[in-house]
Formats: C-alpha cells, sequence, structure tokens
C-alpha cells in the first residue's frame, strides 16, 4: 500500500511554462523515497502541492489514501497533522533550549500534558538528541541543528514526513549522519519523502533508481513526466 501516491500531475507556471507533465511516483507505506534533480526541477514544488499551499493543474494525489485534492478544508486539516514537514531552511528559535522549542512548537499546537511529554521524548531518540536537551541552538553543530529540525517537524507525531533538500551545505561526513538518522526514523515506522540535489550522498546510503522501499526518482530541470 502507498502512502503517497502521485499519478498524471500537471502543473505550469503563471507565465504557461510547464513544469511536471503527467509526473508519476509512489512511496509505500514505511517507504523512504527521495526526489533528486537540479535547481528548477520541481521538488519543492511537489512538497508544497502535498502541503496543500499549491494547486496543480491535473493529475491525482493520494494521501495515506485520501485524494487531497478533492477532500473537505477540514478533512485536511485533519491529514495535514500527520505530516511532518521539514523546509530547507532551519525554523530553529536561538533563544531557546533543543527542549525549549519542542515546548514551544507543541504548545503552538495546543498539545500539552502526557501526550506533549511522550511526543517529546519520541523526537529526541528519533533525532538522535538525548543529552543536547538543556543546549541552546549556538552551541549545536550544523548537524545537531539539522536534527533540532528534524525533532521539531516530528512532533507531535508524523505518519508521513517531507524533507526538503536537508543534505545541503553539510559536509560529505554529515551528510552521512544525518541521512542515518533520518534511515534510522522511518525504520521506526515514518514514511519519508525527501529532495536533493545531490544522488552521491544516497547511492552510499543504499538508494537506488531501480525502485522498491528505499529508492530515487528522477527528475530533471524543464518538463518532468
Amino acid at each position: 500500500m502507498l502512502a503517497i501516491q502521485v499519478a498524471e500531475l500537471r502543473f505550469a507556471t503563471e507565465e504557461g511554462v510547464l513544469v511536471f507533465d503527467r509526473l508519476s511516483f509512489g512511496v509505500p507505506r514505511d517507504g523512504f523515497v527521495w526526489l533528486v534533480g537540479p535547481a528548477g526541477s520541481g521538488k519543492t514544488l511537489i512538497l508544497r502541492i502535498l502541503l496543500g499551499e499549491v494547486r496543480p493543474h491535473g493529475g491525482q494525489i493520494l494521501l495515506l489514501g485520501r485524494n487531497i485534492l478533492r477532500v473537505s478544508a477540514k478533512k485536511f486539516q485533519e491529514l495535514r497533522r500527520k505530516v511532518g514537514y521539514m523546509p530547507e531552511e532551519l525554523r530553529v528559535l536561538p533563544r531557546h533550549t533543543v527542549l525549549g522549542n519542542l515546548q514551544f512548537k507543541l504548545r503552538a499546537l495546543g498539545v500539552t500534558g502526557e501526550v506533549a511529554t511522550e511526543a517529546i521524548e519520541r523526537a529526541l531518540d528519533l533525532a538522535q538528541l538525548r543529552g543536547r536537551e538543556r543546549e541552546y541552538p549556538e552551541n549545536l553543530s550544523s548537524f545537531e541543528l539539522k536534527c533540532l529540525d528534524l525533532a521539531l517537524a516530528l512532533c507531535p507525531e508524523c505518519s508521513v514526513l517531507l524533507v526538503d533538500d536537508p543534505l545541503r551545505n553539510l559536509t560529505p561526513e554529515a551528510q552521512d549522519a544525518f541521512l542515518s538518522v533520518l534511515i534510522r526514523t522511518n525504520q521506526a515506522g515514518v514514511t519519508i519523502l525527501g529532495t536533493s540535489r545531490e544522488v552521491a550522498p544516497l547511492r552510499r546510503a543504499g538508494f537506488s533508481p531501480s525502485g522498491g522501499t528505499q529508492a530515487i526518482v528522477y527528475l530533471r530541470e524543464g518538463v518532468s513526466g
């Protein structure tokens, strides 16, 4: 069963430039798929479509079995709470500790008490930040900052995680380390769809364009279909 199914997706810019023409791919439940391509190939656009921020001009998109282009706004918001999102730019609050960042987000969502505590514990474990709860962002490495951003995306508890170009500006060693964290998160039962401009670190981690639960989907600059 697929957690994400994109079928015959079509999208054109306001200027009439066609970006996607009948693009189709799927992400299995508990799968981990990367969209790889250069700037301008539409990687982030696909994530924004899945998040309901942009509406395509054709095709069908199923997210956790629901057609996001046809569900009501209320039903979509319920579905959206099951989707974590890690944008390319860090969302970390510099004046809050690791723990404070997570608590701030959960309070903003109205999540408190035991549910919040359990969500934080799970996020800290999956993002490998146990023991760093009291640290401020300025004392974290670039790798640890990425892990904190991941922990924020995982709260309160998502079934699907969207990550936008998380390997950019990391050293090869940090790329490999962060990929290991993401793989562990996936193995814990979170379906992941990520984007990347680089394929080498993904290949090193065992991802392949041949399909399966750990796969690479190539997008090209211009029209992808």
